[in-house]
């Protein structure tokens, strides 16, 4: 869960596409803004496509240890709520350590902590974030 947190760190780039980018996503959202749950499953499923090797729409142990090396292996089998060597999307936006750890940016977001992220706070953050990158 610590490595989905890392990841998350970087939820925040210049791309437009809704899918890798919070200003692009928060601009979908209902009157330009989004819920700390709204903000939560897009993240779960930004950072689930890192690992999802191929598109398939689940990530297998080989997946994750192309990201992770072998040494997390017992994390990758904790996603697996079913057991059947592979985790879907769902399986990880329905763990709670999962979405405490990608969950757990909102709050360094969400500015006037009225519980959701508006275009100028996603916009500060990236400010933020890029004076962070060398």
């Amino acid at each position: 869960m610590i490595v989905f947190a890392v990841l998350a760190t970087g939820c925040v780039t210049q791309s437009a596409d809704p899918n890798s980018n919070l200003v692009a996503r928060v601009k979908q959202g209902k009157d330009g803004r989004i819920s700390k749950e709204e903000f939560v499953n897009w993240n779960i499923a930004r950072i689930f496509k890192l690992y999802d090797a191929g598109g398939k729409g689940y990530v297998t142990l080989q997946d994750w240890q192309r990201l992770q090396g072998t040494s997390k292996d017992a994390q990758y089998k904790r996603l697996d709520a079913n057991h059947d060597g592979k985790v879907t999307l769902a399986e990880a936006q329905a763990n709670p350590k999962v979405r405490a750890a990608l969950g757990g940016t909102f709050a360094d977001i969400d500015t006037n902590h009225d519980g959701w992220i508006d275009h100028k706070e996603a916009g500060a953050y990236l400010l933020k974030r890029q004076t962070f990158v060398p």
